[in-house]
């Protein structure tokens, strides 16, 4: 080892040392002065605990780049660094982001506790990755999943983001996947046709601007990608995969209330081009649009037609 480098290692050493005797020595004089402090936080006084934070966090990493896993041999002894940590600095975010994490799978339930104090946590309240992440822990890793809890945190996350186009995409995915799966274990449905309910729902509830998505039109096409995709997913049959009559009826009477001037083919949720009597992808009949009333030529989008003249006469 380098000479520098045993200098380095010996300086920060005795600064830890000599800032914890210092802290020690201000904490007991904080409680000398205020007793009543004394059980409200463990943390010491003059900033001190956010420079050993800083240097736990150090050691902490340094520590984590050793370790080629965590499992059953070392999670005691992450565990209890990372409490460490959150005990001198509650409000060091990238604590539960990067350090955290790190035991998600190896002790989800850990895991859960120690995100959840983090959301209630004043000084973390805009920070929206937290109890994203939390939720992801419960649906993840825990065993069994917990989607009902997961769900509030998930929502959690997005109304911290603001919603809108600064909303991230994964917040609402996991949101509504969430739900759909709730709701397929209680009913006993098709996990595909539960999250076109659930989107079909939200799709409704959003026309008056009450949706969790975000609001207005943006929200509300959103949420019809979101439906487009999702009824789609119902009707293509997979190897493991054979929709029912039943399934197939709701998905169609759903793309018919939300796709009705789409001209998408009911069977298929493919668009078709005015004019066609049949789904080109499917073959199956179509409501014919963009004709001309009086002579029933194809004038999509025309004003009058250039055949009659007729005007307004599309239907």
């Amino acid at each position: 080892m380098k000479k520098s480098t045993i200098i380095h290692v010996v300086v920060m050493v005795v600064a830890v040392i000599a800032a914890s005797l210092l802290a020690s020595k201000l904490t007991a004089d904080q409680k000398a002065l205020l007793p009543e402090k004394a059980t409200m936080s463990k943390m010491p006084v003059g900033g001190f605990h956010k420079f050993m934070a800083d240097v736990e966090w150090m050691l902490f990493i340094n520590y984590m780049g050793s370790q080629s896993t965590v499992d059953e041999t070392n999670i005691d002894e992450v565990t209890r660094r990372l409490e460490r940590l959150i005990a001198l600095d509650p409000n060091l975010d990238k604590l539960y982001q990067d350090g955290v994490s790190s035991i998600s799978v190896a002790d989800p339930e850990k895991t859960v506790e120690l995100l959840k104090r983090a959301c209630e946590n004043h000084h973390l309240r805009n920070n929206a990755e937290i109890p994203f992440y939390t939720g992801f822990v419960m649906v993840q890793y825990l065993k069994p999943a917990n989607y009902k809890d997961a769900i509030d945190y998930f929502k959690m996350a997005m109304q911290r983001s603001g919603g809108g186009q600064d909303q991230k995409t994964h917040y609402t995915s996991y949101y509504f996947r969430s739900l759909a799966k709730l709701m397929a274990m209680e009913k006993e449905m098709d996990e595909r046709l539960a999250l076109a309910e659930v989107l079909f729902k939200e799709w409704q509830n959003s026309r008056g601007y009450n949706d969790y998505a975000g609001s207005g039109e943006m929200a509300t096409q959103n949420l019809k990608e979101r439906l487009f995709r999702a009824l789609k997913d119902i009707k293509t049959p997979s190897e493991d995969y054979t929709p029912t009559k039943q399934v197939l009826d709701r998905a169609s009477e759903i793309s018919q209330k939300v796709f009705a001037d789409a001209h998408l083919c009911l069977n298929c949720i493919q668009p078709y081009g005015p004019g066609e009597s049949f789904c080109t992808a499917c073959g199956t009949a179509v409501q014919v649009w963009g004709q001309c009333n009086k002579c029933h030529k194809t004038i999509a989008g025309a004003k009058y037609c250039p055949y009659c003249g007729t005007a307004a006469a599309t239907k």
